[in-house]
């Protein structure tokens, strides 16, 4: 595929998008209704995701380096944001939906697709992340310390993004079987909704 392969996989996973979107976890958290053991079993997950994302990026070598530098910031940013939600108390259990994508995706050896595929599932999301955050601190004051990861780049959201979507369609002109990074990435969202299910349980046994 020589170039288009960002909007190959927003078209291929527009369903699964507005599912994660619509995820009763989502909806809670964007009208203030979260609570921090939810967000934070939910971010632990997501950090657990994006360390993965992070490592199989860095396996398809130097020139994949800047995808897995955002990765490894945005991890950066969860463990700070977690520290905060968790004020001292222990970490969430790990994600057993995390490791069982993982294996679905090739285990320890993902191939170059399914690891774009699922980076572009995470970066593409932090366009909405910005305005989850706005909404959680509007409503939720106290969180607001510890949403970092959601609003990573600021005003230079829409420049990112624009300079990854190119480097995503750069990097989908060389890869022989594009279809696996579609796979990854309906994988990757539907993941995000199986995190939000994990949360709602860390709520359930903590009440």
């Amino acid at each position: 595929m020589s170039s288009g392969l960002a909007d190959r996989l927003k078209a291929a996973t527009a369903d699964q998008h507005a599912a994660a979107e619509n995820h009763v976890f989502q909806r809670a958290l964007v009208g203030g209704e979260v609570s921090r053991t939810a967000l934070a079993a939910y971010q632990s997950g997501l950090r657990e995701l994006i360390r993965v994302i992070e490592a199989r990026l860095r396996e398809q070598g130097p020139r994949w380096g800047h995808f897995a530098d955002a990765m490894a910031a945005h991890a950066d940013r969860l463990t700070a944001d977690l520290a905060g939600l968790l004020d001292g108390g222990p970490e969430p259990r790990g994600s057993r939906a995390v490791e069982a994508f993982s294996k679905r995706l090739g285990g320890g050896a993902w191939s170059a697709e399914a690891a774009l595929g699922a980076f572009y599932v995470i970066e593409g999301s932090m366009n909405g992340n910005r305005f989850i955050r706005r909404a959680v601190e509007e409503k939720r004051p106290d969180l607001a310390p510890d949403l970092r990861y959601f609003d990573p780049y600021g005003d230079r959201q829409r420049v990112r993004w624009k300079e990854f979507r190119s480097a995503i369609d750069r990097i989908g002109g060389t890869l022989r079987n594009p279809e696996a990074a579609v796979h990854a990435a309906r994988e990757t969202f539907a993941l995000a909704s199986e995190l939000g299910g994990e949360a709602q349980v860390a709520e359930a046994v903590a009440a």
